[in-house]
């Protein structure tokens, strides 16, 4: 299978307060309400062509796991790992955002 691999001539860097803020909002039962907003949250910056992209928890993991080692397949075992979701709604989530992002240039698949 073809591996993942971030374009190198793109920049980014990840959102440290972002991403804890919406850790902590979805790991604590009582800020239910707080969740829709969490996931709209940007935690990793991309600046590409002059356009900048803020991806939310699930796109910024994905984006950080794009580094040539592995493939989709191994992708959603890693991403299982962190996200309490049925496998197939997060292969689909996962599909949809890489796909994207390969027709933006922004992730290969080599």
């Amino acid at each position: 299978m073809k591996k993942l691999r971030r374009n190198p001539d793109v920049n980014w860097r990840v959102e440290s307060h972002r991403e804890a803020h919406v850790r902590e909002v979805l790991e604590d039962p009582s800020r239910g309400g707080e969740d829709a907003q969490a996931g709209d949250v940007g935690t990793v910056t991309i600046l590409a062509g002059g356009v900048m992209h803020q991806l939310n928890l699930l796109g910024g993991e994905i984006w950080k796991l794009c580094d040539g080692v592995l493939d989709r397949d191994g992708l959603v075992d890693r991403l299982w790992d962190l996200f309490e979701v049925d496998r197939e709604t997060l292969r689909c989530d996962a599909d949809a955002f890489i796909d994207e992002m390969t027709g933006k240039g922004l992730i290969r698949e080599e």
